[in-house]
């Protein structure tokens, strides 16, 4: 990825990596694969000391991500990250439901949570929050200028059925929430289920959504732009398995494989986008 003066910074979901293994060991793993840092939740008092230790051993950094239900406080967790040390927090905000004024108070507040704390804040566009809509979520953006999202488009792909070649209207509104990201998460479908398997995904479907991720990081001024391979297990209802339960791929080698992308320009795209389209 390149075109913009943003440094590129990649992290790897701590959820990618089994949760029955120690701590220090699924760090030394994503610091091993060359990962720049993990995402994880913000760590609460009870697990901040260790979790600091295990990430100074590694020599990762961290970004935060959270999930915030319609009534629940939102400075812990800015309090809970600025204390870890993470360079960041994204989160899924509830409300959908909620009419415009309620959402504009709540992104006003987490703005002035922001600033506050002095840490990037990245609202995350994911489905059953407030950004489930693509219309509803560019009016979001453009009555609050200061506000930057995270973009998980595969989201809004499966919600949409969006297989490649897109539909000009459907590319274009998501290239516009693209130019306000400041994280994207990396995570790819074919248009049917949240998350697939790399080598489920087509050239031209994975043309699509490179696509998206260079324009966020062309359009991004920020001093850093964040890319984060939230591959998530079938635990958590991502990863898909066969009749037996048994996962399909392996998201820990994806997660490398989108790595790789990333750092080489995410020009893993034959045949590409444009040239699906007949361009």
């Amino acid at each position: 990825m390149s075109g913009s003066a943003s440094a590129l910074r990649v992290h790897c979901s701590l959820l990618t990596l089994a949760a029955e293994a120690p701590l220090p060991t699924r760090l030394r793993l994503i610091a091993e694969a060359g990962f720049d840092g993990v995402q994880a939740v913000p760590p609460d008092a009870h697990t901040r000391a260790g979790f600091a230790e295990a990430l100074a051993e590694s020599g990762l950094e961290a970004s935060g991500c959270c999930h915030l239900a319609e009534d629940d406080p939102a400075e812990p967790l800015f309090e809970r990250a600025a204390e870890a040390a993470m360079t960041s927090l994204n989160a899924q905000v509830d409300g959908y439901w909620r009419d415009d004024d309620w959402q504009d108070a709540r992104v006003a507040q987490l703005l002035d949570l922001s600033r506050q704390y002095g840490l990037p804040f990245f609202l995350e566009t994911h489905r059953h929050r407030i950004t489930q809509d693509i219309r509803r979520t560019i009016a979001l953006v453009e009555r609050h200028p200061a506000l930057a999202l995270c973009g998980d488009f595969s989201h809004y792909t499966v919600m949409s059925e969006l297989r490649a070649p897109w539909p000009d209207e459907w590319r274009e509104a998501l290239h516009k929430l693209a130019r306000r990201c400041g994280e994207i998460h990396t995570r790819l479908n074919d248009g049917q289920r949240v998350q697939a398997p790399l080598p489920l995904v087509g050239a031209a479907q994975r043309g699509e959504f490179f696509d998206l991720w260079h324009t966020a990081h062309a359009a991004w001024t920020g001093p850093r732009f964040l890319v984060t391979t939230e591959l998530l297990p079938a635990s958590l209802g991502y990863d898909p398995t066969d009749l037996r339960g048994r996962p399909i791929g392996d998201i820990w080698a994806d997660s490398r494989s989108l790595l790789a992308a990333v750092r080489g320009g995410l020009r893993d795209r034959l045949p590409n986008a444009a040239a699906a389209r007949g361009q």
